[in-house]
């Protein structure tokens, strides 16, 4: 049977550790991006929705220092959200953890939220899949809500093939502290998972959905946040 992408992280959970530990994507600066605009956006008895939230440790310091009412957690994987709830269970707020896919939680979701949070994961859909998805996103924040798009995206003229062969390239290069062995599985995920967009095209789309951009984060040209407001 054909693995998905939520079966390839579960079986490499650790290798995915060690990478954030290591910072090659950059999860440290986002986390602190992501934290300032919690502290701008506070408006108190804070809804959240965080789509592909793993085992919601990178995300979890900044929800202990905001002023949360309940946390929903979308992911495919049952193992990471094993973790989730686990790192979870002392929270004071309200957590609902749901498995599957991601459009299709969102179509079936009858909460409103106030901020969604979305790492690294919009990017495993295809580009039908991605507009269909970021358009929901929008009819699902509450009037004046927020949303903080993280992922890999293409540069302009970029094809998939060229960036698939450039991003290989930079695991090679740079990140070091990783052994052959644990980039193998890396290299795999990415080459039958990892869809990006071209940036340039997806701020279109947002804008054409009611978002504003109301900034722009790359700490260099792979990897980027967004942040979208809800007028």
């Amino acid at each position: 049977m054909k693995q998905n992408s939520a079966q390839v992280f579960s079986e490499h959970w650790s290798i995915y550790q060690k990478l954030i530990l290591h910072n090659y994507m950059h999860h440290a600066e986002f986390q602190g991006k992501t934290s300032a605009v919690f502290k701008q956006f506070y408006k108190g008895d804070l809804h959240i929705l965080d789509i592909g939230c793993g085992d919601v440790a990178t995300l979890l310091p900044v929800l202990q220092k905001a002023a949360i009412v309940s946390y929903t957690g979308y992911d495919l994987s049952a193992s990471a959200l094993e973790l989730a709830d686990e790192h979870l269970s002392k929270e004071s707020f309200a957590t609902t953890l749901k498995e599957g896919s991601m459009i299709e939680l969102i179509d079936r979701e009858e909460k409103q939220f106030d901020l969604i949070h979305s790492s690294f994961a919009i990017h495993h859909l295809l580009d039908d899949e991605k507009r269909k998805l970021l358009k929901a996103c929008f009819d699902k924040l509450q009037a004046g809500g927020r949303m903080i798009y993280i992922d890999v995206f293409r540069q302009r003229d970029i094809s998939r093939d060229q960036y698939i062969k450039e991003y290989f390239s930079y695991i090679r290069n740079d990140w070091s502290l990783l052994t052959a062995n644990e980039k193998q599985p890396i290299y795999e995920h990415i080459n039958q998972y990892d869809f990006p967009s071209d940036l340039n095209e997806t701020i279109n789309w947002i804008q054409s959905f009611g978002f504003t951009v109301s900034e722009k984060y790359q700490p260099d040209h792979r990897h980027t946040m967004i942040v979208l407001d809800k007028g």
